[in-house]
C-alpha cells in the first residue's frame, strides 16, 4: 500500500468535484459545507468515528473536513415511510443508516415495488450490496445517519474491493503523508486506471466511453460538465439547458441518469452538479 498517495494529484476531481487530499479548509462559517464539494470514499467505521468540531460544522475524518461521502455496504433492512426510505447497511466494519427523502407518490411506488419484486424503486434489495452517496449528519445522542441523494445496487462485486482500496489509500495519505518515489512517476496506484475505468463500464476518469444504455442527452450533459469553466459548485441544470439548447426537464432527467451511474454528484442543490473523476 505504499502507493496510496496517487490520490493526491489526479483522482476524485482535481478541478471538477471529488476529493483532493489536503486541500480542504478549516470551518469558518455557516456556508462551509457548500464551499467544500469534496467526495471522500469511506468505510462505515470511519463514518461512526467521525467527529464534529461544533454543531452545524462538517464532520472530520483523519483530521480532514469532509462534506460528501461515498461508501458501500450490504443492505440489512429497508424501511419505507411517507417521506423517506431508510436503509441499514453493514460493510463488515460497522452498521449505519442511510436516509433518502422522497415525495409521497414515489414512496407509494417504492412500497409496491418492494412488495412485488423484493426490491425498492432504486433496484436495491435486502442482502444485496449498495453504493451510497450522501452527507453525514448527527442525530440525538450522537447517532449518525447519512442523508443520501443516490443509492444504487452494485452490479459488479469488484467495485466493493476497489472501494475499500480507495478508502484505505485516502486514509493513508492523510495519516502518513504522500509517498516517496516508489509510487512511480505517474503518481497512480498500480493497475488503478484499469480498475477505475471498469466501474459500470464507464471509464469516465480518463474521458473514455459511457455505459451502453446511457442516453445521448446524458452524454452531452456530462461532456459539458467536463469541459465548461466552472467554480467548485458546478453547473446548474438551467445553465446547462441554455448552453446545450435542450428542454430543462430533459437536462434534469439526464442529471438523474448520471447521478445513478455514479458519474456526477449534486452540490448546493439537487440540480447543480459536478463530475466525479476517477
Amino acid at each position: 500500500m505504499d502507493s496510496y498517495g496517487g490520490y493526491g494529484g489526479n483522482s476524485y476531481g482535481s478541478g471538477g468535484g471529488g476529493f483532493m487530499p489536503g486541500e480542504t479548509t478549516s470551518p469558518s462559517g455557516g456556508r462551509q459545507e457548500w464551499n467544500n464539494t469534496t467526495l471522500r470514499p469511506v468505510t462505515i467505521k470511519q463514518i461512526l468515528d467521525a467527529t464534529q468540531p461544533y454543531p452545524e460544522a462538517n464532520f472530520t475524518i483523519d483530521g480532514q473536513d469532509v462534506s460528501s461521502i461515498v461508501f458501500i455496504g450490504q443492505v440489512r433492512n429497508i424501511s419505507t415511510q411517507a417521506t423517506n426510505v431508510t436503509y441499514k447497511l453493514d460493510d463488515g466494519t460497522g452498521e449505519v443508516e442511510a436516509k433518502q427523502w422522497i415525495n409521497p407518490s414515489e414512496a407509494m411506488d417504492t412500497t409496491e415495488d418492494f412488495g412485488k419484486e423484493g426490491k425498492d424503486l432504486n433496484g436495491v434489495e435486502i442482502n444485496g450490496y449498495a453504493k451510497v452517496f450522501g452527507k453525514l449528519k448527527s442525530l440525538f445522542g450522537d447517532r449518525k445517519v447519512v442523508n443520501t441523494h443516490c443509492v444504487r445496487p452494485l452490479t459488479d462485486i469488484n467495485e466493493l474491493h476497489v472501494h475499500f482500496l480507495e478508502a484505505a489509500a485516502v486514509h493513508l495519505f492523510h495519516t502518513r503523508g504522500a509517498p516517496g518515489p516508489a509510487a512511480g512517476a505517474t503518481g497512480k496506484i498500480d493497475g488503478g486506471d484499469a480498475a477505475m475505468g471498469g466501474l459500470d463500464g464507464a471509464g469516465v476518469g480518463g474521458g473514455g466511453g459511457f455505459p451502453a444504455n446511457m442516453s445521448a442527452t446524458a452524454r452531452r450533459v456530462y461532456n459539458l460538465l467536463r469541459t465548461e469553466p466552472q467554480n467548485n459548485e458546478g453547473l446548474h441544470a438551467q445553465f446547462i439547458a441554455a448552453k446545450l439548447g435542450l428542454p430543462p426537464q430533459d437536462v434534469v432527467r439526464a442529471g438523474d441518469e448520471l447521478i445513478n451511474a455514479g458519474m456526477v454528484f449534486s452540490t448546493v442543490d439537487d440540480q447543480t452538479w459536478v463530475i466525479l473523476e476517477y
